[in-house]
């Protein structure tokens, strides 16, 4: 079962995060009725380490623990968002741009809902995607339901091969 995620713990959590230096990413609640199961998604320049997993979860917990957010028992999970994460704020879209992304909207546009592109450029809340067929389409940040990075890996082992 996954749920959204209550304002109160993305609010608490945006809060630690960011008072120990790291980006809030993501939230993901999962469980059941005896059991929540909380994922939380950070990231800084550098890449995350065990340790800024560790320093999270001990803090975050503890503040979760005194500010009573969560009623039952929880399991809380900190990683790093890996190689596809998640797109959710305008500010990820402008820090990959040139990146490729898979998206699902929320509903049809030009006959598909999950589009395979590259995000050429964003302006305002609209990001201009390039799409295989060499089209740039507009989409409102409001339409994404989802979005996440999409590694090229026959790109990726390319550039393996050429260190000259």
């Amino acid at each position: 079962m996954t749920v959204d995620v209550d304002s109160e713990i993305w609010t608490v959590t945006q809060e630690v995060v960011s008072d120990l230096g790291f980006e809030l990413v993501d939230i993901e609640l999962t469980g059941n009725r005896s059991q929540a199961v909380i994922r939380v998604y950070i990231e800084k320049p550098g890449g995350i380490l065990l340790s800024d997993c560790v320093a999270v979860s001990r803090n975050l917990g503890e503040v979760f623990d005194e500010k009573d957010v969560i009623e039952n028992s929880y399991r809380l999970e900190i990683s790093s968002p890996g190689i596809d994460r998640p797109l959710r704020k305008i500010m990820d879209y402008q820090r990959y741009v040139g990146h490729q992304v898979r998206m699902r909207l929320k509903s049809r546009k030009q006959g598909q809902r999950r589009i395979v592109g590259e995000i050429a450029k964003v302006e305002g809340n609209v990001v201009n995607m390039l799409l295989k067929n060499g089209e740039i389409v507009p989409f409102s940040l409001a339409d994404i339901a989802k979005a996440n990075l999409d590694v090229d890996w026959d790109k990726e082992f390319q550039s393996l091969g050429n260190t000259e």
